[in-house]
């Protein structure tokens, strides 16, 4: 971004902050999972509903990025 439209360290920061994983992401979800099944709360198929949904936002956000 730098070399194609100039934009300085700032302007990037935020693209940066999202190019990588959230720390401890994978040990957070895991609790969040486990918490759902120990206390009955779980709802597996809108679980995999919102995570679709989530991924499907990601892809649009970057696309428009790209364009």
């Amino acid at each position: 971004m730098r070399a194609h439209y100039d934009f300085p360290d700032a302007a990037r920061a935020f693209f940066g902050f999202f190019a990588e994983p959230a720390p401890a992401v994978g040990e957070r979800a895991h609790a969040a999972v486990q918490h759902g099944l120990d206390t009955g709360q779980a709802r597996p198929a809108e679980a995999h509903r919102y995570g679709r949904l989530l991924q499907a936002y990601e892809l649009m956000f970057w696309n428009s990025v790209a364009d």
